[in-house]
C-alpha cells in the first residue's frame, strides 16, 4: 500500500484541518500519516483516532530545519505522495520533496487569491504535480494565473452530515443567558479581512432595528477581534450581539439557529456554510468565491453582494418573516450537501488525483 505524508502546518481548527482528518482518517487505499506542529489541534484529533503523526516545528514557510525533518519522514516511511494542505506546507513540500527525491506532491488549494506576482510564488506551484481546488472558482483564478487546467482537480469538502442530526443546544440558551423565543442569527467564521464581519455587523443594525429581541452569534476568533468588538459599541449592539471565540461544540451551535449568515468578502467554498445546511438552518450568503457553488439562489438559501450591509439585512429580515420559506430552503440546502459535499465523494475524488500520480 502506497503511503500518503499529509502537511498541515496550522495551529488553529478550522475547516481545511478537518477536511485532512476526514482525509486521512478514510482513504482506505492509502496508508496515511500526518506531519503538524506540536501542540496543534489536528495532532491531537488525529492521535485521538489512532492515526500516525509526527510532530514537526515550522517557523515560517522556508524553514530549512523542518524541511529537512519532513525529507526524513518521507526518506524513512517510503511516502509516495506528499499532499500539502496550507500555504507554508507548501513551499516546506516542495523543500522536503526535493531532498527526499522519487516523491510526487499534491497542494489544495482553499482561497480565492491570486497567486502572487513574483518568480518565487511562481515557481512554488510550477514544482507541485496536481493541485486540487476546492472550488471551481479557486480553480478558475489559478487558470487565469497562468496555470495549466490539466495540472488541475476541483474537489469540494466533504461534510459528515450525521455529526449534525439529533444535536440538542437548548443548554447554550441558558449558558449565553436568553430565552428560547428570541430569535437566534449565527455567523461562524475565522475574525480576518476576507470574512466580511463588518458586513455582518452593519447588517445586524439594520435587522435589530426590525427586531430588537434579535440575538447575533459569532463564532471564532482571529487578528481582527479588537476591530470587531470596537465596532459592536460603536453600532450599540452590545446587547444583541455575543462574540462566543473559537467553540468545538459547532452542532450544538447550529441547532439553536433561526438563520445563519455567511458575509465573506472572499470565500474559497465555505464549510461553515456547509455545516449550516447539514443542519437544516435556512442560510443567506454573499456571492463571494465558491458560495454560489454551494448556494442556488432563492432555491437553498439566499445570496447577495459581498460588502452590502442593506442587501444582506434585507435578506436577513425576509426570511426571518417567512418562516414556511426558510423552511423549505433549508431541507433543499440539506439534500445539497448529502448529494454533492459528502466526505466519500471527496475523499474518493482524492483518491483518484492520487491514483494518476502513483500508476
Amino acid at each position: 500500500m502506497n503511503t500518503v505524508l499529509h502537511i498541515d502546518s496550522a495551529r488553529t481548527w478550522r475547516g481545511g484541518q478537518q477536511q485532512v482528518l476526514y482525509l486521512a482518517e478514510r482513504l482506505g487505499d492509502y496508508e496515511s500519516i500526518i506531519a503538524c506542529p506540536p501542540q496543534s489541534p489536528l495532532a491531537k484529533r488525529a492521535k485521538a483516532i489512532g492515526l500516525k503523526v509526527f510532530l514537526v516545528r515550522i517557523h515560517g514557510e522556508w524553514d530549512l530545519w523542518a524541511a529537512y525533518r519532513l525529507g526524513k519522514i518521507i526518506k524513512e516511511n517510503s511516502v509516495k505522495i506528499v499532499h500539502a494542505h496550507s500555504p507554508h506546507a507548501h513551499a516546506l513540500g516542495i523543500l522536503a520533496v526535493k531532498l527526499a527525491g522519487n516523491c510526487k506532491i499534491v497542494l489544495s488549494r482553499r482561497v480565492d487569491f491570486h497567486i502572487k506576482k513574483n518568480m518565487l510564488s511562481r515557481m512554488k506551484y510550477l514544482n507541485v504535480d496536481r493541485i486540487i481546488a476546492v472550488s471551481k472558482r479557486v480553480g478558475d483564478i489559478l487558470i487565469a494565473d497562468g496555470l495549466a487546467k490539466e495540472r488541475i482537480d476541483i474537489v469540494p469538502d466533504g461534510i459528515d452530515t450525521e455529526r449534525f442530526q439529533k444535536v440538542e443546544g437548548d443548554h447554550l440558551i441558558f449558558e449565553l443567558g436568553f430565552h428560547r423565543d428570541k430569535l437566534c442569527i449565527g455567523n461562524i467564521s475565522a475574525f480576518t479581512w476576507e470574512k466580511g464581519h463588518r458586513t455582518f455587523l452593519e447588517a445586524a443594525r439594520i435587522v435589530a432595528d426590525k427586531f430588537p429581541e434579535a440575538v447575533f452569534l459569532i463564532v471564532g476568533e482571529g487578528p481582527l477581534r479588537r476591530e470587531i468588538e470596537t465596532l459592536v459599541k460603536k453600532l450599540d449592539l452590545e446587547v444583541n450581539v455575543r462574540l462566543l471565540g473559537f467553540r468545538q461544540d459547532i452542532p450544538e451551535v447550529l441547532s439553536i439557529l433561526d438563520l445563519f449568515v455567511l458575509s465573506s468578502r472572499r470565500e474559497g467554498l465555505g464549510t461553515s456554510l456547509l455545516d449550516a445546511l447539514a443542519s437544516r438552518v435556512p442560510v443567506v450568503a454573499t456571492e463571494a468565491g465558491g458560495i454560489p457553488e454551494i448556494i442556488e439562489n432563492g432555491v437553498n438559501g439566499v445570496l447577495v453582494p459581498p460588502e452590502n450591509p442593506s442587501a444582506l439585512a434585507g435578506a436577513i429580515i425576509s426570511l426571518l418573516r417567512n418562516k414556511e420559506l426558510a423552511h423549505q430552503m433549508a431541507e433543499e440546502g440539506f439534500k445539497t450537501v448529502k448529494e454533492k459535499f459528502s466526505i466519500e465523494k471527496m475523499v474518493a475524488e482524492t483518491g483518484k488525483v492520487y491514483d494518476r500520480l502513483v500508476v
